[in-house]
């Protein structure tokens, strides 16, 4: 039952649309799942909102929390339930970016399977069994599964893709939190940092996704480590504009411009 529904609500709808764009785009899978890749950020870009107001509060509140810290240093009980108290009243939640995190590996989880239907049959008799009528294909010869030096269906044999995908992610994080060097500092100064509500929270999210992204990566199929790279620059470049970075960087660029 359950493997029913996860097949009729997301590998099936996810393989179709791939097929979909595969034949849009002169039958090349590269630029079918680049395609691919944005529709999915521009549907799941409602769910992207929270993290972006959760890292513009946490920058605006960081004095604050660093008070509240300062305040209660000889007692982390009580500095846990000042931080989380004066969070709450702010309406903030450190973890709310974990639901996109959350939904991002759901999607490579649907993704890992729709590929296994792709790319692992012989020909398209069998994959014609999953394909809305008017995408099934007529002739039985494989898809082309290349891109550039890129065998979609292998890993990536110079480890291109998992690594720019991991460091785009540590960029993203480290965007999304802008608060956890000043956290991490004052965090240090103290003898138990391990009960440290703040630094625990921001650490471990700053680093797990880029590690994970890049010791799955290694070994997985370089398409769909392509989708999560781009997933990633996607995200990261929408941060970049939410909080302003882009209109000033476009702003420095065009005054040394008028200058020369």
């Amino acid at each position: 039952m359950i493997t029913t529904v996860w097949n009729q609500l997301l590998v099936f709808p996810l393989t179709n649309s791939l097929i979909f764009l595969y034949q849009l785009f002169g039958n090349n899978l590269g630029w079918a799942i680049i395609a691919l890749t944005i529709a999915i950020k521009i549907i799941t870009l409602p769910l992207s909102i929270p993290s972006i107001q959760t890292a513009k509060k946490q920058r605006e509140l960081a004095p604050e929390l660093s008070k509240i810290k300062e305040r209660y240093k000889n007692d982390k009980k009580k500095q846990m339930e000042a931080q989380a108290t004066f969070l709450k009243e702010h309406c903030l939640n450190p973890s709310s970016g974990c639901l996109l995190q959350i939904l991002t590996l759901v999607v490579i989880f649907a993704l890992y399977q729709v590929f296994m239907n792709v790319l692992n049959v012989n020909g398209h008799s069998t994959l014609n069994e999953i394909l809305y009528p008017f995408l099934q294909f007529k002739s039985t010869s494989p898809l082309n599964v290349y891109f550039g030096y890129l065998n979609l269906i292998e890993p990536d044999p110079y480890f291109v893709l998992p690594i720019l995908a991991g460091v785009f992610q540590f960029l993203l994080s480290k965007l999304m939190m802008p608060v956890v060097s000043k956290e991490e500092r004052l965090a240090r100064k103290t003898p138990e940092k391990s009960d440290d509500l703040m630094y625990n929270m921001q650490e471990q999210s700053l680093y797990l996704m880029p590690v994970m992204t890049v010791l799955i990566g290694w070994k997985l199929a370089s398409g769909l480590v392509l989708y999560w790279l781009l997933s990633s620059l996607l995200q990261l470049l929408q941060q970049l504009i939410a909080d302003g970075h882009m209109l000033r960087w476009a702003r420095k660029v065009g005054k040394y411009a008028g200058k020369a």
